[in-house]
This record gives C-alpha cells, sequence and structure tokens, in this order.
C-alpha cells in the first residue's frame, strides 16, 4: 500500500497539468484514473467523513466504470478489508475477478476474503476456480485448527493440480495429510502430477503487470527484491546496482524486457559512478536520455513515465551519495 500510495504521488505531481476528473477513464493506468486513486486514498486516510464519500465513490466506479484488469474493484476490496468490511472486500474482489479471471492476487484475496467473511459456502458455487479455492481453504483451516482431515478434500484437490509432492511434505496441508490413513495417502498420491507451475513466479507476473513502469523499464528484479541485480523503477524511483547473481546461485531465464535498453544504460551508469569513471558515466548518461527520448515518442503514458524517471536521475545524481563521484552529469538532465 505504501509503494501504491508513493507511486500515485510520484506521477500526479510530476505529469499533473489539467484539473483532476472526478472519475477516471477505462484506461487503468491513464493520468486521470492515477489521479483518481489518489483523491480517493488522500480521502480515506483524511477524516471519516471524506473516508465514507470516497468509498462510495469508488464502489461506483468498480461497478459501473472499471476497466477490464479490474484493479479499481481490486484497490476497493483492499481498502474494505482493511477496514475490516470482509463481507465488502468479498464483493469487491468477486467483482475484481470477473473482470480478470486470471490474476492470481485477485484470487487469493478472494479466497482470503471468502473465508473472514464466512462466504466459502458461495465462493464454492460461483465457479470451479471458486470451487477449488473453497477446498482449499477449508481444509487450510482444518488443518490450522488441528481438527481431522478430510481425505476427499485432498483427493479433490490432488486431481485439480494444486496438490504437489513439495506442497504434501513442507506446505501448509503437510501435517494434515501425515494424518490420514496409509490407503488414503497411497490413493491421493497417485492423483499428483509434478507441477511446472511457479506460484512464486506467477506472483511476480502479476506484480509486474500490475506495475506501469513495466512499460519502459525492466522491473523484474525490483518486485523479485533480488540484491545485486538492476532494481526496476517502481514509485517513481529509480535504482541500480552492478554485479548480477540470486539467492539460490541459479541464473534465472530471462527475457528481454520493452525497458531493459533503458535499464541497461543505468546499469552502465552505476557501474561508472563506483570507480568514478566520468567519461564512461557521461557515455552512459547519453545513451539513457537517448532511450528515454525513444520512450517518450512511443505513447502519451511511456512518455509520462519517461519523464518520471528522468527526473528521478536527476535526484539521484545530484543528491544520492552512491553517484557522489559523478555530480557533473546532473547537468546532463
Amino acid at each position: 500500500m505504501r509503494l501504491f500510495v508513493v507511486l500515485i504521488f510520484a506521477l500526479s505531481l510530476g505529469f499533473c497539468t489539467t484539473d483532476p476528473q472526478k472519475n477516471p477513464t477505462r484506461d487503468p493506468y491513464s493520468l486521470e484514473t492515477l489521479i483518481f486513486l489518489e483523491e480517493v486514498l488522500l480521502d480515506v486516510w483524511e477524516s471519516s467523513e471524506s473516508r465514507e464519500e470516497a468509498m462510495s465513490r469508488l464502489r461506483y466506479v468498480c461497478r459501473t466504470r472499471d476497466t477490464d484488469d479490474g484493479y479499481l474493484c481490486y484497490t476497493w476490496g483492499l481498502l474494505e478489508y482493511h477496514r475490516g468490511n470482509y463481507a465488502e472486500s468479498y464483493t469487491a474482489f468477486r467483482k475484481a475477478l470477473e473482470k480478470n479471471p486470471n490474476d492470481s492476487l485477485y484470487k487469493n484475496m478472494l479466497r482470503i476474503s471468502a473465508e473472514k467473511s464466512g462466504n466459502l459456502a458461495d465462493l464454492k458455487a460461483h465457479s470451479r476456480d471458486g470451487e477449488v479455492l473453497a477446498v482449499f481453504t477449508e481444509t487450510q483451516k482444518l488443518c490450522k485448527e488441528n481438527k481431522p482431515p478430510v481425505s476427499e478434500s485432498f483427493q479433490f484437490l490432488a486431481e485439480r493440480g494444486i496438490l504437489t509432492k513439495e506442497s504434501l511434505r513442507r506446505g501448509v496441508l503437510s501435517d494434515c495429510f501425515q494424518r490420514l490413513s496409509d490407503a488414503d495417502k497411497f490413493r491421493i498420491q497417485k492423483e499428483i502430477r509434478l507441477s511446472s507451475l511457479s506460484y512464486k513466479e506467477r506472483l511476480y507476473a502479476d506484480q509486474m503487470k500490475s506495475d506501469p513502469f513495466s512499460k519502459i523499464w525492466d522491473t523484474a528484479s525490483y518486485h523479485r527484491g533480488e540484491a545485486g541485480q538492476a532494481a526496476g523503477a517502481s514509485a517513481g524511483v529509480v535504482t541500480a546496482n552492478a554485479s548480477l547473481g540470486t539467492d539460490n546461485g541459479v541464473a534465472p531465464q530471462t527475457t528481454t524486457k520493452p525497458g531493459a535498453p533503458i535499464t541497461d544504460a543505468w546499469r552502465k551508469l552505476k557501474l561508472a559512478s563506483l570507480s568514478g569513471n566520468e567519461s564512461q558515466g557521461r557515455e552512459a548518461i547519453r545513451s539513457f536520455l537517448s532511450e528515454i527520448q525513444q520512450a517518450k515518442r512511443k505513447g502519451k503514458l511511456e512518455g509520462q513515465l519517461a519523464l518520471a524517471l528522468e527526473r528521478a536521475a536527476k535526484l539521484l545524481l545530484e543528491q544520492d551519495p552512491q553517484y557522489s563521484k559523478l555530480r557533473s552529469l546532473a547537468k546532463e538532465l
């Protein structure tokens, strides 16, 4: 939430050239939508009076003007969940998932809010995916409460490809599974298939998808929280580290991102700053600016995001101790 608020501030303060509209457009990352969300968040935290009016507006746009992405409904759900209005949050997350049925983050929050609001039966009847989410939550709840496990639930989850050998050995359901009879365990394990799906990777993908900076900057390492990789820009912040590596010693598979040239240019500048090589730094900053200009020509949103990166880069060169050896390059921006 904190990063999201910072992002809204960075974009609205940096790009606001017209009076904000009362409702957003259907583009989830349009300036109007971002300004609308900023206003809602400010009103929610300002006072109880402004909070209710803001929540009413957010509910309205979720139901009538939200995009196919469902992010406005998801934001409404998060705010209601934070306030303890779990039934309202369940409604909001359901609407978000209806607009974007494949979003794993929406699915997880729908599952959590269904349990909190007592809507697991409704979730189970909602759809095939809803049934899977509900059965998984019910099974997890029995395990947490140390109640006898239901073998049919494990069987159902195994048949749907939700359970893996690893999850039964070390996951949240592992203790419950061990309390089943040997015959039940054998029957369930026969249904287990090797899973090629990484839920961690799905989460990273969802986070990058919802980050507008992914359009022009390689945000992968930022969302992974990988120390030693070129960190992406989010919330209007540009950072970069010099070396490459992962926490398990295995290099991840990478793909060329639309924003990789800008990211690579900034990485080279960071390397030059570590050594104080001004000539390399000057070459890198000019490459960075060239890529920024290309991004600005791609479209309105890309231009706004590129401007945010350019301004953030100037601040880093002027104020960040890591760039103290290349302070003079700030005048290039």
